[in-house]
């Protein structure tokens, strides 16, 4: 049995998001299918944590234990031709002894797109949230951003999952960078954690005073409420991309086969 570390880029509009469910196509679904055929077994294909409905992923880590199927440096390649197009495996290694895609992870980069423009372009419009309704001042955007680095409670900023409140929301945001042209911003957050519709909620409530809609100074009242109710809109899945999963440096390679992020 050998333990391999999977590197899985996906476009997640057509896809109920990572996790197998019983209802609705999910990235998993999908992967380990391709492992069932390659291998003639169903395998579990453990990702390092969840991706919602219609969140895309430039690199979702993973690991698997099989006993079967190509050699390790060419597995990705296999898996490729038995994966829908808006699904690939950029790379595989053997995982080093108790690595765990989930539990050995020490933080996530993700990244948030938005785009301001009169009348967007059709290219890529699957991969940003655009808001049309007027300018965004960046230099409000970066300091409210700047509020919420470092470690705080963000229940505020955590929507329920199935009526219930999110237990220890405590989490530690080591970098919010907000990179902006003519035709609009990303927010790209680092950090510990995330909470349930996290990043969309910093996005929303980002964009609220980057618009006038709020002062830079709300962001200090919205972290103190631990209040979801008092945090602004949960912004569209299709802005939010898995950037990076992190991991330290004695769970190998960040990338695979030259890849990069």
């Amino acid at each position: 049995m050998r333990s391999v570390r999977l590197w899985i880029a996906y476009d997640g509009t057509d896809y109920e998001g990572w996790q197998r469910q019983a209802s609705g196509n999910t990235i998993q679904e999908e992967v380990e299918g391709a492992f069932r055929a390659l291998v003639g077994e169903a395998v579990t294909v453990h990702g390092s944590g969840r991706t919602d409905a219609g969140v895309h992923a430039l690199s979702q880590c993973a690991h698997v234990q099989i006993e079967r199927g190509p050699p390790t440096e060419r597995l990705h390649l296999a898996l490729n031709t038995m994966l829908p197009p808006d699904i690939r495996v950029l790379g595989a290694v053997d995982a080093p002894p108790g690595f765990h895609a989930r539990f050995s992870a020490i933080g996530k980069r993700y990244r948030y797109r938005i785009r301001t423009e009169p009348v967007p372009s059709p290219i890529g419009r699957r991969y940003f949230h655009w808001h049309p309704f007027g300018p965004v001042d960046l230099l409000r955007v970066r300091a409210a951003g700047a509020k919420l680095v470092g470690e705080h409670d963000f229940r505020s900023f955590a929507t329920r999952t199935r009526n219930k409140e999110p237990k220890g929301t405590v989490r530690t945001i080591r970098a919010l960078h907000v990179c902006g042209d003519e035709r609009g911003f990303d927010i790209v957050v680092e950090g510990s954690g995330f909470l349930y519709n996290m990043v969309r909620t910093i996005a929303g409530c980002l964009l609220d005073v980057g618009r006038g809609k709020a002062d830079v100074a709300w962001i200090d009242e919205v972290l103190a409420a631990r209040d979801r109710r008092a945090a602004g809109p949960v912004l569209p899945a299709c802005g939010l991309s898995l950037v990076r999963v992190l991991y330290p440096q004695s769970c190998g390679p960040r990338a695979a086969h030259g890849y990069r992020r």
